[in-house]
C-alpha cells in the first residue's frame, strides 16, 4: 500500500489493522456497563483520545483513504 513516506507491506497493514481492531473492541469493554467494573483504573476519555490520535496519524500517513475516514466518523 502506498503511503506518504513510501509503502507498507501486506504484513504491516494486517498487523496495524489487527492492533486497531483490538483497541476498538477493548474500548467497547470499557464502556459496557456489564464489563466496565473489570477495568476500574482505565480512563475512558484518555483511551478514546489515544485511539483517535492513532487513527488520525494513520489517516495522514495513508493519504486519507475513504475506508479509514469512514471508520473515524463512526467512532
Amino acid at each position: 500500500m502506498k503511503t506518504l513516506y513510501g509503502s507498507y507491506s501486506s504484513k504491516q497493514i494486517h498487523q496495524t489493522k489487527a492492533s486497531l481492531r483490538k483497541s476498538i473492541f477493548f474500548l467497547l469493554l470499557y464502556v459496557d456497563r456489564n464489563t466496565k467494573s473489570n477495568y476500574p483504573d482505565i480512563d475512558v476519555a484518555e483511551a478514546f483520545r489515544d485511539l483517535q490520535n492513532r487513527l488520525n496519524g494513520l489517516n495522514s500517513i495513508l493519504l486519507e483513504p475513504p475506508e479509514l475516514v469512514e471508520t473515524m466518523s463512526l467512532l
